[in-house]
C-alpha cells in the first residue's frame, strides 16, 4: 500500500512548490543537452515518447516538458507522447486543468499529445522499450510501502539534526538500518522498472531530495514538524503513542546511494551507464526572500506552505479521525508556523537536491 496519497491537492501544491522547482532546475540541463544523442525513433514508433514520474498537480511537470519538448524539437520534427504519472489518488482533476489553461495547451508546441497514467514509480508503466525519455523530480524520496521497523524517537528514518536537539529525540544506526535497506530495495525496482521501458540509447534523469556530508534536506523540516508534534504531547493534545507509532516515509539518500543499485546490481550494471551524478544545496526562494526582507513571520508563513504541500497528507491519514474533526491538522501547522517564526535558526533549511542521469544500453 502507498505510504502517501500523493501531495495536497486543489491547487496547493502547484502554489507552494517553487523549493522544488529550483532544486530539480540545477540537473535539467544535462538532459537537455543528452537529448543529441537519443536514437531516432524506430519504424514500429510514430513519436517521442517522454514520461514524468510523480507529475502531482502538474505546473513543474509541464514546464519541465515543455523545455524538453524544445531540446527534441532542435533535432526533430516528430510528434510527441508527453506522458505523466503520479499515484492513483493524486489529483489529476488539477492537472488536466493545469495541462489546458482557458481551453488551450499548456504544451504549445506543435503535434504534442497529452496522457496521464495512474501508476507507482516503483512498478512498470508503459509497454516495454517505448520510451525515450524518463524524468522523476523528488518522487522516489517516498518509500512504496511503510516499513514494518518503528522509530519510537523521531519521526524520520534519519538522524536527528545534531543543530537541534532535544530530550528523548534520538535514532540509532541499529534502528536506521532496515529502513537503508528498504529504500535500496525501492531504488532497485525503480530502475529495473526503468529498464524494461526505456529503448536502447534512452535517457534517465533521476533527480530527489537527499543529503550531503553536512545537511540534510530533512533538517529543520522534521525537526519542526516533530517539535510539532511532542508540543502536542506534552499538552495531552495527542498520545505519546501516536509520536511513536508515526512516521514520515521519505529517506534522504546520498549520492553514492543513489548511483548503488547501478554499481552493484548486475542486472542494472548491465541495463544502465551513470553518465553524471552529483548533489547541490539547491537556491530555497523562500530563504532568498528572507535574507533581502528580514521578515520572520512571511518566511515562516512560506517554508510552512512549503511542508505542509506534502506532509500534510500523510499526517492527516496517520491521525484518529475524530482528532482530524477537531481540526488538529490546521492547529499542528500554526504550531510550525510560530516555532519557525519565533526561532529560524534552529530550523534552518538547506535543500539538498541529488541526481543522475542515465543511458539505457
Amino acid at each position: 500500500m502507498p505510504v502517501t496519497t500523493g501531495m495536497k491537492g486543489g491547487g496547493y501544491y502547484d502554489a507552494n512548490s517553487r523549493e522544488q522547482r529550483s532544486a530539480a532546475d540545477s540537473f535539467l540541463p544535462w538532459l537537455e543537452a543528452a537529448i543529441a544523442d537519443l536514437p531516432t525513433p524506430d519504424a514500429s514508433q510514430s513519436a517521442w515518447n517522454v514520461l514524468d514520474i510523480g507529475s502531482s498537480e502538474g505546473a513543474n511537470a509541464i514546464y519541465t516538458m515543455n523545455r524538453l519538448v524544445a531540446a527534441l524539437r532542435q533535432h526533430s520534427d516528430l510528434p510527441v507522447w508527453a506522458l505523466f504519472d503520479d499515484l492513483p489518488t493524486n489529483d489529476f482533476n488539477q492537472l488536466f486543468l493545469n495541462l489546458f489553461p482557458d481551453h488551450m495547451p499548456a504544451l504549445n508546441a506543435p503535434d504534442v499529445y497529452t496522457a496521464a497514467i495512474g501508476g507507482s514509480a516503483f512498478g512498470r508503466l508503459v509497454p516495454p522499450r517505448s520510451l525515450h525519455l524518463a524524468t522523476t523530480f523528488n518522487a522516489i524520496g517516498f518509500f512504496e510501502n511503510r516499513p514494518a521497523a518503528r522509530l519510537p524517537h523521531f519521526v524520520l528514518a534519519m538522524q536527528p539534526n545534531p543543530a537541534a536537539p532535544r530530550d528523548g529525540v534520538s535514532v540509532t544506526p541499529e534502528e536506521l538500518r532496515p529502513f537503508q535497506e528498504q529504500a535500496h530495495h525501492d531504488l532497485c525496482e525503480f530502475y529495473k522498472a526503468r529498464a524494461a521501458e526505456l529503448v536502447p540509447g534512452g535517457k534517465l534523469l533521476v533527480q530527489v531530495f537527499g543529503r550531503n556530508a553536512t545537511q540534510s534536506t530533512g533538517h529543520g523540516i522534521c525537526d519542526v514538524l516533530s517539535d510539532a508534534l511532542l508540543d502536542f504531547v506534552e499538552a495531552d493534545l495527542l498520545p505519546q503513542t501516536f509520536y511513536e507509532d508515526f512516521l514520515f516515509p521519505a529517506y534522504y539518500r546520498c549520492p553514492e546511494e543513489l548511483a548503488a543499485p547501478i554499481e552493484q546490481v548486475p542486472e542494472l550494471a548491465s541495463a544502465f551507464r551513470i553518465d553524471q551524478v552529483a548533489d547541490i544545496d539547491a537556491p530555497v526562494p523562500f530563504n532568498t526572500e528572507f535574507e533581502r526582507t528580514g521578515d520572520r513571520k512571511a518566511w515562516a508563513e512560506s517554508y510552512t506552505g512549503f511542508m505542509r504541500a506534502f506532509t500534510e497528507p500523510v499526517l492527516a491519514a496517520a491521525l484518529p479521525a475524530d482528532l482530524v474533526e477537531e481540526q488538529i491538522v490546521a492547529k499542528i501547522y500554526q504550531r510550525i508556523e510560530q516555532l519557525l517564526a519565533d526561532n529560524p535558526e534552529r530550523y534552518e533549511f538547506h535543500f539538498i537536491s541529488i541526481a543522475a542521469l542515465l543511458t539505457r544500453l
